[in-house]
């Protein structure tokens, strides 16, 4: 999965409680810049969310989905409250990356553990 294509996931994660909190664009801002997201493509891809154009896109690839499942921790993460749809996505994600409970308690403990 390309960088850009898991920053829109991003996005996409962070407004499903339609409302970016200042610590979610802070985490994107970084994100986008890490991953040398163009500023015209960061504001294309916070437009097509606010416009509802952006779904979420899953990796076929099991390292790739891996990655994507941790950055949506950590950007569920950021602003200290994570909302029920929020979580709502993340289990759906989950789901739909065929990883069973046990393996999203590693990812989610792995996350967890880089932070401490």
């Amino acid at each position: 999965m390309d960088k850009l294509e898991l920053f829109r996931n991003l996005v996409n994660l962070a407004a499903a409680d339609k409302k970016f909190t200042e610590e979610e664009v802070l985490f994107l801002a970084e994100r986008a810049e890490r991953w040398e997201i163009p500023q015209d493509e960061f504001e294309t891809t916070i437009t097509g969310i606010a416009e509802g154009g952006l779904d979420l896109n899953l990796p076929e690839n099991h390292d790739d989905r891996v990655e994507l499942m941790k950055e949506m921790i950590r950007l569920m993460a950021a602003d200290g409250d994570i909302a029920e749809m929020e979580r709502h996505l993340c289990a759906l994600a989950s789901s739909k990356m065929d990883f069973t409970g046990k393996q999203f308690e590693e990812i989610l403990q792995s996350v967890i553990d880089e932070v401490s």
